[in-house]
């Protein structure tokens, strides 16, 4: 893909710098001064670079154990506070994986200010851009460049960019480094030099093809491409968290309207069988209440007992055709009188009775309109 190059350095309302390279490194559209409108055209279908002056950001080194990004974000700027100028929370620190060799960090520090200046430019004049970065990245390890007025130098004791009468003093220093000059270069090197014959910005951009420079856009200034995936990944984390919601309740309602006409039928199955025991009542309460005020004693050991043997004779009579005519307890017997079509049939509930272990006893049988009607006490 083509790359759009954006510097800078003297970017302002009128436009900027900028130039457009491709995939090889091949000047597709020359370095000058265009405004937004033309800019908006020369990144159609291309990535887009803004590439500032390392003279707005300080390149530091700090010795620490590499840290996940959050921590590192708290970390970093307490450990930089002495040797910035500004106070840290108007600082803003880039840093990447690429460049954290021999357990340091290599890290941008750059005004949170300049970086809100440039990026709502940007969006001012409605200009997309994958990245912000520095002139800097363009150089390899013991490189130095004259780019225009300014001295950019990557070297272990020093990394960053001089000017003026620094840059001057800095080049007398220097004997067989790798010096590099462009057809823009004002400032003079006392050593040979090697000289590009191209413009600066030109030599920068195809550096910076190749050599992946940090993004700027992290942490507080999250942009660009990045920034839309996350948004976007929130936004559909969020939209799958209110469809489960929505099920989830959804579910919940219907097995709340489920139990609720299951409860309806209950309800109405307790109160025909409530009607056989109390038909005199005048209103429905809970079954084991009423049962319990009726036994007239409130032991608890009382109370188990009847439960216990009205339970076992629920079982025993569950799908029989004997009918049920009369219960009363007392004395911790259950006396139930039973209406069955033969003697046969009242002995088959005994046995279950018995195999449930209660003590039954006939205390009275006769028969009435053929059928047998008999009283058992049950314990």
């Amino acid at each position: 893909m083509d790359t759009c190059f954006l510097f800078a350095k003297q970017m302002d309302d009128n436009g900027c710098l900028s130039l457009k390279l491709n995939e090889t490194g091949e000047v597709l559209a020359p370095p000058e001064p265009r405004n937004y409108n033309e800019i908006s055209a020369l990144q159609t279908d291309s990535r887009t670079i803004i590439v500032d002056s390392c003279s707005h950001a300080l390149l530091l080194e700090l010795a620490i154990p590499w840290l996940p990004e959050r921590k590192a974000r708290v970390a970093i700027p307490y450990a930089l506070e002495d040797k910035l100028a500004q106070p840290v929370e108007e600082v803003h620190f880039a840093f990447d994986k690429l460049r954290y060799q021999n357990n340091q960090y290599l890290i941008a520090a750059i005004s949170k200010q300049r970086m809100h200046d440039v990026i709502q430019l940007l969006k001012d004049h409605r200009i997309n851009f994958d990245a912000i970065t520095i002139d800097w990245f363009a150089l390899n390890s013991d490189e130095v460049a004259i780019s225009d007025s300014d001295l950019m130098i990557n070297k272990s004791e020093f990394k960053g960019q001089l000017s003026g009468e620094l840059a001057k003093s800095y080049l007398n220093k220097l004997t067989s480094d790798t010096i590099y000059s462009f057809n823009d270069s004002q400032i003079q090197s006392p050593i040979p030099s090697k000289a590009e014959e191209m413009l600066s910005t030109v030599w920068i951009a195809k550096r910076l093809l190749v050599t992946k420079p940090m993004n700027f856009c992290q942490g507080d200034m999250q942009q660009g491409t990045d920034s839309k995936w996350i948004k976007n990944g929130y936004l559909i984390a969020a939209g799958l968290c209110c469809t489960w919601l929505v099920s989830l309740l959804v579910v919940d309602g219907f097995t709340l309207y489920r139990l609720n006409k299951q409860t309806q039928i209950i309800d109405q199955q307790i109160e025909v069988i409530y009607r056989e025991f109390f038909p005199d009542a005048k209103q429905i309460i809970s079954p084991k209440f009423r049962i319990s005020q009726l036994l007239g004693n409130n032991s608890s050991d009382n109370q188990a007992h009847f439960w216990y043997v009205l339970n076992q004779f629920s079982h025993a009579m569950k799908n029989s055709k004997i009918d049920i005519e009369q219960l009363r307890y007392q004395n911790k017997k259950l006396s139930v009188t039973l209406i069955s079509p033969d003697f046969a049939k009242l002995q088959d509930i005994e046995n279950q009775l018995k195999r449930l272990k209660l003590t039954v006893k006939q205390t009275q049988a006769s028969t009435k309109d053929k059928q047998v009607i008999a009283t058992l006490e049950l314990m």
